[in-house]
């Protein structure tokens, strides 16, 4: 799944989910060298070194299940999940 995420100065960086839980994530940031683990606590993402980021985009790669996972992420991500996988 790609994965559009911003960062508290504003950035933003495309990326590729690798694998996830509802409480973590592994993904390949366009930017960085390695992959990152991204984990949640309450309602919010934090990076590593515990920067927080927003997940502004959840774009599904064709051919790739993903609603029960969006739905743990997002209630949101799901419904928009089933509109893509449609069209």
């Amino acid at each position: 799944m790609w994965m559009m995420i911003r960062y508290q100065n504003g950035r933003r960086a495309e990326a590729v989910l690798l694998a996830a839980d509802s409480e973590w994530m592994r993904v390949a940031i366009a930017t960085q060298r390695d992959t990152v683990e991204l984990h949640r606590v309450d309602e919010c993402w934090y990076t590593e070194r515990g920067v927080a980021i927003e997940i502004e985009a959840l774009i599904p790669i064709l051919g790739t299940d993903f609603s029960r996972y969006c739905a743990a992420v997002h209630p949101w991500a799901n419904t928009a999940s089933r509109a893509f996988a449609v069209a």
